[in-house]
């Protein structure tokens, strides 16, 4: 499903029997094989339908439903995707500096593949983290490289350094430490993995090591992406989880992230922890979720602590509560309310494993309560009902959306050659050939009809594309576009001088700097990443709606002609005592591909330590005012300047510079980020769209074209052989009768 598209998933429909849709292309091949034993002369065709259905088969077992698991941070959402598997596979508690989102699937054998980090994201993590660091060292260095020995002892040395003289804790940025730290510390258990450049695949035996590097921050801050596939009865094939960062982490690069991959999500499984209930940070995410079309994707679930509560009315009066707070923004909000640690303990339970004696004694108490975990047990049940129905409809509307018409057209081009062969073999040579004649006659006006359509989608492709880039450089501009919001959020920002410069305070002035960059840029790439990323995915989803109607309303009219040249071709067959019905003939714009991803904005900014040196020199003539007056202390002269005003004063100076700089950093991001959405996103996709209709044609025309040379040939066999391969004909009709039957009514029951 295509979230930017989609205008929400309708409800999941009751009695819905899943198609098997590999079974029936399966058969569908063995049929077209059959059709090349009988027919070796005209055996192209078979060849085709065989090319189609592996395509088709390729493209379903490539295809993932994704579910987003998304919450707060501990609100369980590592030991939920445990339990919805049975197996304690993601540590529980991990750290939160990382930005990866760890993927789990169901596989044939325990498999963990890790992607690293390239060094160019590495290092422009640490210089963001380095800018305008109170350490003269840093002005006379170059970008730091932790592939050079040097660089990572100098590295050390400003870290022990900051750490000496209590830096790190004084500035409040201690994240900031422990990220530098882990990446000092992970360099000597990963190096030769960064050195190879390679992915990381930890099977059988191995598997488990994951854990470590996963939720180990000094090897988990090098990672970009895990993938974990695990056997599991109770997680259905192509379904795919993914463990997202909490939607309140304090990094806002998570954010990124995260709305990166819901970008490409099926349905979101929202957690709460029964501990927290809904606080500002979940209704501000719901918020973001609604504006990104994923309202009608929730499931909400709230992770019942079974040891932290009275009673079972205490639990449910909480189910009750937490439904009426998500009412006013999501209708009629499904609900489930039952403790994640609970199913998974059971689940390992019930796989054979001995549980640790703490987690036995956790079952032990639950069971003293027999009504809460009862009520638990029997909310799972319901949660894995629903949850189940809503993976099957999903399923089933993206074949409907996809696979399913593509088979379709296959078994009705199979059907009608098969029946057009047979009407053929009943025929002489003589009138054989006559039939020929006509026949290719009335071909001609549907290949030039189907010709001039590729022409007007070419041209169109150009304009189209034309149309969008300008689209895209309006909407980024800096002064009359949404570009302007970032130059305005730069513009507007003050910090909070309360908190950065209390009274009473002596700090030193470039530690208070330190800090000031740090929360600035901080703030920045928040609203950058949340709220100009929500705004610009609104634009691009108003595009692709452009896009596709403007594409319908040019080949409408042209595929009218088409249409009537069909018509005539059947009627000709028709006359020709043939058997037949034309096609309908539709656009065919399908949904954006999924390996196409809509690019974010993540705002890195390029450092240059030497720019350190200008603000603290830009901040004016505050560092020799300081100087004089500590001499006029020294001195005993009066001094009447207060030291903290004079220390914000000196601040407002630099930030003015720190401004300047960040909207060349802007506006250097924003033109690289149009060209990426142009050229990565919307131009591709324009040539995908018309590639697929130009497919879809080609099949469409393609599919009519019997060899009728090769045909001939059979014509003048024995007639002993002609009347063996009437009767196999009439076999393989009635299979692929019963076979269309079938994908219609899956097709009726999924619209």
């Amino acid at each position: 499903m295509d979230l930017l598209v989609s205008k929400g998933t309708p409800p999941v429909p009751e009695n819905i029997k899943p198609i098997d849709l590999d079974g029936v292309i399966e058969r569908l091949v063995k049929l077209a094989q059959e059709w090349g034993q009988l027919f070796p002369q005209a055996n192209f065709q078979a060849e085709g339908w065989q090319t189609v259905l592996s395509q088709i088969r390729t493209h379903l077992a490539e295809d993932v439903v994704r579910v987003a698991v998304v919450g707060t941070v501990k609100s369980g959402k590592s030991t939920l995707i445990n339990a919805l598997v049975g197996q304690d596979i993601l540590k529980r508690g991990a750290g939160i500096l990382t930005a990866m989102i760890t993927r789990v699937q169901p596989g044939p054998e325990p498999r963990a593949l890790l992607k690293f980090k390239d060094w160019a994201e590495i290092a422009e993590e640490i210089n963001r983290v380095l800018g305008l660091l109170p350490d003269d060292r840093l002005l006379r260095r170059s970008a730091l490289n932790l592939q050079q020995a040097a660089d990572r002892e100098f590295l050390a040395q400003i870290l022990a350094t900051g750490q000496a003289e209590g830096f790190w804790a004084k500035s409040g940025v201690s994240e900031n430490y422990n990220l530098l730290k882990s990446y000092l510390e992970g360099y000597e258990h990963l190096k030769d993995y960064l050195a190879m450049g390679q992915d990381l695949s930890l099977v059988g035996q191995e598997f488990l090591r994951h854990r470590e590097m996963v939720t180990r921050e000094a090897c988990a801050v090098y990672l970009k992406d895990a993938l974990l596939t695990v056997p599991t009865p109770w997680l259905p094939e192509g379904v795919e989880l993914g463990d997202c960062q909490g939607s309140d982490s304090p990094i806002p690069q998570h954010l990124t992230q995260v709305l990166a991959y819901l970008l490409k999500t099926d349905l979101v499984l929202y957690l709460i922890s029964s501990r927290i209930g809904l606080r500002k940070a979940d209704f501000q995410f719901l918020g973001e979720l609604q504006r990104m079309g994923l309202g009608d994707h929730l499931l909400f679930l709230l992770n019942i602590d079974l040891t932290e509560h009275r009673d079972l009315l205490e639990i449910r009066q909480l189910r009750e509560r937490v439904r009426e707070e998500l009412s006013p923004l999501i209708k009629e909000p499904c609900l489930s309310a039952f403790s994640a640690l609970k199913v998974l303990l059971d689940r390992r339970r019930r796989r054979g494993e001995e549980l640790e004696p703490r987690e036995t004694a956790l079952l032990q108490v639950w069971a003293a309560d027999s009504e809460a975990a009862a009520f638990s047990d029997q909310e799972f049940q319901q949660f894995s009902t629903d949850f189940a129905e809503r993976l099957k409809h999903l399923k089933t509307q993206r074949l409907l959306g996809g696979s399913l018409p593509q088979v379709q057209r296959v078994a009705r081009s199979m059907r009608e050659q098969l029946a057009l062969v047979q009407g053929l073999l009943r025929q002489d040579l003589g009138a054989f050939k006559e039939l020929e004649a006509r026949l290719r006659e009335r071909r001609q006006p549907l290949e030039a009809t189907k010709e001039a359509v590729k022409q007007a989608l070419a041209g169109a492709g150009a304009r189209l594309k034309a149309e969008l880039k300008k689209r895209i450089s309006s909407y980024l501009d800096m002064h009359m576009g949404k570009g302007d919001s970032l130059p305005k959020f730069i513009a507007d920002y003050q910090p909070d001088w309360e908190q950065l410069v209390p009274a009473g305070g002596r700090e030193p002035f470039k530690i208070v700097l330190y800090r000031l960059f740090q929360d600035f840029q901080r703030e920045l790439v928040r609203f950058a990443t949340g709220e100009f990323n929500l705004q610009t995915l609104e634009f691009i989803r108003q595009q692709e709606d452009w896009l596709r109607n403007e594409l319908q309303k040019t080949i409408a009219p042209l595929l009218v002609a088409l249409q009537e040249a069909l018509t005539l071709y059947y009627r000709q067959m028709e006359a020709l005592g043939l058997p037949g019905t034309p096609p309908s003939v539709k656009p065919e714009l399908p949904i954006r591909p999924r390996n196409l991803e809509v690019p974010l904005l993540s705002l890195p900014l390029e450092l240059d330590w030497r720019w350190a040196g200008e603000v603290w020199m830009r901040s004016g003539w505050g560092f020799f005012r300081r100087a004089w007056l500590a001499v006029k202390k020294k001195l005993g002269w009066k001094v009447e300047a207060d030291p903290r005003a004079q220390q914000i004063q000196d601040l407002t100076k630099a930030l003015k510079t720190i401004k300047a700089w960040l909207l060349e950093q802007v506006r250097a991001q924003l033109t690289d980020y149009g060209e990426r959405l142009k050229f990565r996103f919307f131009l591709p996709l324009v040539d995908d769209l018309i590639r697929e209709q130009e497919a879809h044609l080609d099949a469409l025309i393609g599919f009519l074209a019997t060899d009728l040379e090769g045909l001939a040939d059979i014509l003048r066999q024995e007639e002993a052989e002609r009347e063996a391969r009437q009767r196999r004909l009439q076999e393989l009709a009635e299979n692929l009768r019963e076979l269309e039957l079938h994908l219609a009514q899956a097709a009726g029951q999924a619209a």
